[in-house]
């Protein structure tokens, strides 16, 4: 804090000590370019003043500072008892009285300004063990120095350690509270007492001991119990800020999009290809890294246009329109426009871009005639010089952005922008500890002497359901109160176990929290079909849909043909389950489908195996020793987390189009590695497990599509585990009705596409998955090397394809020209090619070989039906 004070304080009488010992400063990090500007009193309308004042040297204000820190440093240097004074600041140091407020009785704050590492201090005691580090580092080593400005701690902490607090000693004893020795007066002898005063005495003395063993009752104010501490781990503010404006029951304008995601940017003008405007080869959207959000409100007029008030299509993600709820005399209604600040790539462009006017980078894909556009521009006319392809601007309404400009700098965004999609890394981490409970003969043994977390974490469940079942009370036989003469069971032995968790992820191009929901790659047909103890059967088509398919004469099906959702609730690391590699990375969380939005429970005529193969095999899915559940066709035990990446899964079984999604179930499920955790109750949360599900943060799902509605397929008390290679990305409700993905909904209607279907689950979301391989500790280090590699493998690519060219081009004149037909003179006629058909070609011999750069190139040919000469093989000695 600074020395507050009133000028009259400042003016009080401070003077330097008798006799005094001046300390003088050998070196300085001060700098006078760091003293304020605004030393000139000026009074504003308000009859207020706002100014810094020079102190001088031998002004109270000064001195006191230069005694008491001079006094502070003597202490610490163990010098001789006596008077200190400064000699003066350091060099390039200044006090100044900052005057701030009305002009007659203005606020004064004492600052001393200068050093180039502390922008001012506020205090003396800030001020000495930055004072006392230029006296002794001769080096003036920063890392030396323990000011709160230099070490970054709090400056409470600093005081209590270099007891730099006044020393409040105690006041000399006064007369007035020495104790003195109280004169006794001389006890006088009892005299005998006649019966009527020894009655009252004995009645007085009764009543007193009836007072003294009366039963005490009194009211008083209830105590407080001892506050629970509170959790260790708090909620990051960034995830917080995020699930709520995406999430939250009153938020107007939803903000779908976060900092670091990669986005589409619709550019306003798009820039059109060789085919001509609007052609599939034209450039539409350049991808871009959000850097910021912003949200602006904009009044506008009551009497103005609906249109003008509800800006552009707002189908995704959210409404602009925001109306007042104040005054109806207001005039004006506000609108509140969300706008993201975009890092566009490959060039140096920064810019504000409405909301409506970005979308998912999983949302679109670059046309295959675009990428054969910008391949076929030629090295000249693409000049991927960095100075000119930094300097592109896509959204200049100059005529001078052309197609050929705009292929090397989009070529390289492109791929800058593919590279980041393949990295991955979980962030912001913690240490989750908890105890298991063995059974009294120790810990459980399993066939092998390596034990993974998971299989710990089951067993610890099954033994304590067990134990609880053993000690519930039979129905029937009343209260039962336990012995206290009966033995008590020994303590089970516990053991405490780490486990580190993360609330986020970065997957490819999106960001990912724990709560929120998202899309796993496969269908609901491929998790247990059938139905079994702990998942449920996928849900049939409703009333509705079947009663207008039959009308129709055609078939509908169920939840078992669309996506998979997954409300993330934890995010851990753990070993692999053979127990050789590196740490895996999992999610845990709930399942959701999609069922009818009319669909019902209880009108689902679909059977649920429920405890059949009970302490047996489950049908359509097998339960292992450790508690856990395997699918169908999931090898048990297959880790995809082997290599110098920690987590690196082989490609997708990408099922043929053509093909129902069911019959590709085998294939696609034996690359995975699903574990179901189950669990007798649902655990009880502590103050620390707050992040896998924070206590009073329970967002609510999203909306799911229209007519559907999200079902939860897992028992009670039951949550899915999966690899983060199942993960398919972000969901994003309404997505398909954004202006900007019209296109290419009716391209997919009419060609039958899935690709744009799964963003929003009416598919399985391996149509439409991010597979990120490399791992990458922050976004930044991503983004670096996504850029650099980007552009050192285009600029090869593009040399290579330049060489080829030339190399293309001067072979052709090596080929000898076509001859006449069989029977005809190669001197005469033939469409007037005779007089160059009997002449050999520049660097021929004529008699069917050719030089290049001094070499023999020997050609042989084959002629065919009608006589034109076919190349048969060549080869170059």
């Amino acid at each position: 804090m600074s020395a507050r004070s009133t000028h009259k304080g400042f003016a009080s009488s401070h003077a330097i000590p008798p006799n005094p010992t001046f300390i003088d400063f050998p070196r300085s990090d001060g700098d006078p370019s760091n003293w304020p500007l605004n030393t000139t009193p000026h009074i504003d309308s308000e009859g207020h003043v706002n100014y810094m004042r020079q102190a001088a040297l031998d002004e109270s204000l000064s001195i006191k500072w230069r005694v008491e820190v001079a006094a502070a440093l003597a202490s610490k240097l163990n010098m001789a008892q006596g008077n200190y004074a400064l000699q003066g600041w350091p060099t390039g140091y200044q006090m100044f009285d900052h005057n701030k407020g009305p002009k007659d009785n203005p606020r004064h704050d004492a600052y001393l300004i200068g050093s180039t590492y502390a922008k001012r201090f506020r205090s003396v005691p800030e001020f000495i063990p930055h004072a006392l580090w230029l006296l002794t580092d001769p080096a003036l080593d920063r890392s030396n120095c323990n000011c709160k400005y230099c070490n970054k701690k709090p400056q409470r902490e600093i005081t209590a350690s270099m007891n730099l607090l006044p020393k409040r000693g105690g006041s000399a004893p006064s007369a007035a509270n020495t104790p003195t020795r109280t004169v006794q007066p001389p006890r006088l002898k009892r005299q005998p007492q006649q019966p009527k005063e020894r009655l009252v005495r004995d009645q007085e003395k009764g009543s007193r001991d009836k007072e003294r063993f009366r039963p005490y009752v009194g009211v008083r104010r209830m105590p407080k119990p001892v506050r629970q501490p509170a959790p260790k781990q708090s909620m990051l503010r960034e995830r917080n800020s995020d699930l709520s404006c995406a999430y939250g029951p009153e938020v107007k304008v939803r903000r779908w999009f976060r900092d670091g995601e990669l986005l589409w940017c619709a550019l306003n003008t798009p820039i059109d290809g060789p085919s001509g405007p609007g052609g599939d080869d034209s450039i539409f959207f350049w991808p871009g890294l959000v850097e910021e959000t912003r949200m602006k409100p904009t009044p506008i007029p009551k009497d103005a246009d609906m249109d003008i008030l509800d800006g552009p299509s707002n189908g995704h993600p959210s409404s602009n329109a925001d109306s007042s709820n104040g005054d109806e005399e207001v005039p004006w209604i506000i609108r509140h426009d969300l706008s993201y600040k975009m890092k566009l790539l490959g060039i140096s462009q920064s810019l504000y871009i409405s909301d409506q006017l970005v979308l998912p980078y999983q949302s679109v894909a670059p046309s295959d005639e675009l990428i054969q556009a910008i391949h076929a521009v030629s090295y000249e006319d693409l000049d991927p010089d960095p100075a000119r392809t930094f300097a592109f601007n896509p959204y200049s309404t100059s005529s001078e952005v052309t197609f050929a400009k705009a292929a090397a700098p989009y070529g390289i965004a492109l791929q800058i922008g593919a590279n980041i999609s393949g990295y991955w890394t979980p962030t912001d981490d913690w240490e989750f500890k908890f105890s298991v409970e063995y059974p009294n003969s120790g810990p459980p043994q399993s066939v092998s002497t390596f034990q993974s977390l998971d299989s710990v974490m089951n067993s610890s469940m099954a033994h304590n359901a067990n134990l609880a079942s053993s000690m519930a009370t039979p129905s029937g036989s009343g209260s039962h109160t336990p012995s206290i003469s009966a033995s008590l069971p020994p303590l089970a032995p516990t053991q405490t176990i780490v486990q580190t968790r993360y609330q986020g992820l970065w997957w490819g191009a999106e960001r990912i929290w724990t709560d929120e929901l998202i899309r796993l790659k496969f269908s609901r047909g491929q998790i247990a079909p059938e139905g079994n103890d702990l998942i449920n059967a996928p849900a049939g088509p409703s009333r509705k849909a079947q009663e207008y398919a039959r009308s129709m004469g055609g078939q509908v099906g169920g939840a078992e043909g669309r996506g998979v959702f997954m409300r993330i609730e934890g995010l851990f690391v753990a070993d692999p389950p053979s127990g050789r590699g590196s740490k895996v990375c999992h999610a845990v969380g709930t399942l959701y489908e999609l069922v009818d939005e009319d669909w019902e429970e209880e009108l689902d005529g679909r059977e649920i195996v429920v405890n059949k193969g009970k302490g047996k095999a489950i049908e359509n899915g097998n339960s292992n020793m450790d508690g856990l559940l395997e699918l169908d066709g999931v090898p048990s035990g297959l880790s995809f987390m082997n290599g110098p990446s920690p987590l690196k899964p082989p490609p997708l079984a990408n099922p043929d189009p053509a093909v129902s999604i069911e019959s590709t179930t085998t294939d696609v499920l034996s690359h995975s590695n699903i574990a179901g955790a189950s669990a007798p109750t649902a655990p009880p949360r502590d103050a620390n497990s707050a992040l896998s599900h924070p206590v009073l943060s329970a967002f609510p799902l999203p909306k799911a599509p229209d007519g559907f509605k999200f079902r939860p397929i897992l028992k009670p008390g039951h949550e899915i585990v999966v690899d983060l290679t199942w993960i398919a990305g972000r969901y994003y409700p309404g997505l398909l009705e954004h202006r900007l993905l019209d296109r290419h909904v009716e391209r997919a209607l009419a060609a039958g596409g899935t690709q744009l279907w799964a963003l929003e689950g009416l598919t399985a979301g391996c149509y439409n998955a991010m597979d990120p391989t490399k791992w990458k500790p922050t976004r930044t280090a991503m983004v670096r090397e996504a850029s650099h590699d980007a552009r050192v493998g285009l600029e090869e690519h593009w040399k290579n394809k330049e060489k080829e060219r030339q190399e293309a081009k001067l072979l052709e004149g090596t080929f000898l020209p076509p001859l006449p037909p069989s029977g005809m003179d190669s001197g005469e006629g033939g469409s007037g090619l005779g007089e160059s058909s009997g002449a050999a070609a520049p660097g021929s011999t004529g008699n069917g070989q050719s030089f290049v750069n001094g070499k023999e190139e020997r050609m042989e040919l084959g002629v065919t039906e009608d006589g034109m000469l076919e190349e048969v093989a060549m080869a170059v000695d």
